[in-house]
């Protein structure tokens, strides 16, 4: 049978890979979010808020971080797992005239790929304003990246049978709408793409956003599937994604890397849904309780937790590391 030798978190973001210099750069993109009231975000941002966006911390911070992917990247590495099961989310919120789940998997046999416009001289490849986009039209990268389409099936009629209702993504170019969300495996840890991967689905956007509750049955659910799993492969589950963000929420943070540490399952079930919805990405807290629920009883180990701050506004995010094991 499958052996469960893993549970990975980590956080995904541009803060990641763009040089420290350029996080201001951020910073001042996020004034132009219309889902925030950034007077009254200034007016109560957390005392010394200043400090935390000079030159020098946020050039600590972004080492801290490069330091953190090498450790992480060395203990999957030791763990060897022959396939990961990444729980994700797509971006861009819950599209007009498009169905989107509060639970799916990705069922396809073939490798899954990008296809983006990826932005020359903008970090992460992704779209600037359109005041700063270049005249020449955006080059396109089209990245493979292997997949197992029979644990793929396995989860999904798995997780029917555990009464988990979740959709199929059936796709004609298949993975043609992941993004760095579900490909953070590569985009970061292993770009030669030696690792099997089966993208799983877990909505972050309301008002198709499952309840902490649920998403903890959820990970239980998903364990008790892959242990069934007739194979003899080793499996790594990967909560791709948060902490807090575009708002950093130190509060919060804390508390849930408490309960992640101390396997608090009231804690995590019992996550006050207002605060995780009081900025777009913080809902990716919900793939880390999925992964903690499926890793039960085992703990996480934090790796590290860097509060990444880009504005007087305190818009960032909550970046971390740590492992199930």
């Amino acid at each position: 049978m499958a052996e469960i030798v893993l549970g990975i978190g980590s956080s995904h973001g541009p803060m990641m890979k763009t040089p420290p210099e350029r996080w201001p750069e951020l910073g001042e993109k996020d004034q132009l979010d219309v889902r925030f009231d950034f007077a009254s975000l200034r007016a109560n941002a957390r005392p010394g808020l200043a400090n935390e966006i000079t030159p020098g911390r946020m050039k600590q911070r972004f080492d801290d971080i490069q330091h953190d992917i090498d450790t992480l990247t060395g203990v999957i590495r030791d763990a060897a797992p022959d396939v990961v099961v990444v729980i994700s989310n797509p971006h861009g919120g819950v599209m007009h005239d498009r169905m989107q789940p509060t639970f799916g998997v990705y069922v396809n046999d073939d490798p899954p790929f990008t296809e983006a416009p990826r932005w020359s001289g903008f970090e992460g490849g992704k779209r600037p304003p359109a005041h700063e986009a270049p005249a020449e039209p955006p080059r396109r990268e089209t990245r493979q990246f292997p997949t197992d389409g029979e644990l793929a099936g396995h989860l999904m009629n798995g997780l029917i049978r555990e009464g988990i209702d979740v959709a199929a993504s059936f796709q004609s170019k298949p993975g043609a709408n992941l993004d760095m969300a579900f490909n953070l495996l590569y985009e970061i840890y292993f770009p030669d793409a030696s690792i099997p991967y089966v993208p799983v689905l877990l909505s972050r956007y309301l008002p198709n956003q499952p309840m902490p509750g649920r998403t903890y049955q959820f990970g239980q659910a998903l364990r008790r599937v892959i242990d069934r799993w007739d194979s003899p492969k080793r499996v790594a589950i990967m909560a791709s994604g948060g902490l807090s963000h575009q708002i950093v929420d130190e509060d919060l943070d804390r508390m849930v890397i408490d309960a992640l540490q101390e396997g608090n399952a009231e804690a995590l079930c019992s996550l006050d849904r207002e605060q995780l919805n009081r900025a777009p990405g913080t809902p990716e807290i919900l793939n880390w309780v999925a992964c903690a629920a499926a890793m039960e009883p085992t703990t996480m180990t934090l790796i590290d937790y860097q509060p990444c701050y880009r504005s007087l506004s305190g818009t960032g995010q909550g970046t971390t590391f740590g492992y199930w094991k």
